[in-house]
């Protein structure tokens, strides 16, 4: 899946990019411009874990599932001709099914998002995961398929 330039608030789990060498390309003596460096990725700690209780609980016996970030695979490459750097990540997640759960999958949404070097969100998309528990366990690991951006790297 492709992220999108799509700047919408969500109640989800979250991972951000700071892409410090994006836009902050000089050129060398030689006329030819330096590969930047691959954006840092953090996991903010207000969004690496999410609680859904049954509506207007707030008690340990009304969670309905807890979800939260494992960690994340990914790579990024700089494509000299297109000048773009491409970024893939799969986050990880693992997720358990509270004493509220009437059903044994349950859905949740993460987002990606790029920062700029100056702080600002550039891009962010929010993806949709459906989780299905197994009958015989109540919590589960799931790695979710990669998500993909290009981003422009400029110069200065």
């Amino acid at each position: 899946m492709t992220i999108a330039c799509n700047l919408r608030r969500a109640s989800a789990l979250g991972v951000v990019l700071m892409a410090a060498g994006l836009a902050a390309c000089g050129t060398d003596p030689f006329g030819e411009t330096p590969v930047p460096a691959c954006p840092r990725t953090f996991l903010p700690s207000d969004t690496a874990q999410i609680t859904e209780f049954r509506e207007k609980g707030r008690d340990l016996t009304d969670v309905v599932f807890e979800a939260g970030f494992e960690g994340y695979t990914g790579e990024c490459s700089y494509d000299l001709e297109d000048k773009t750097l491409d970024i893939l990540i799969s986050p990880k997640f693992s997720a358990r099914m509270g004493p509220a759960a009437s059903d044994r999958s349950q859905h949740l949404q993460y987002f990606v998002a790029l920062k700029n070097p100056g702080g600002e969100f550039v891009q962010k998309s929010v993806f949709d995961v459906d989780l299905t528990f197994p009958k015989d366990a109540d919590r589960v690991r799931y790695t979710d398929e990669q998500v993909s951006f290009a981003c422009a790297a400029g110069r200065r």
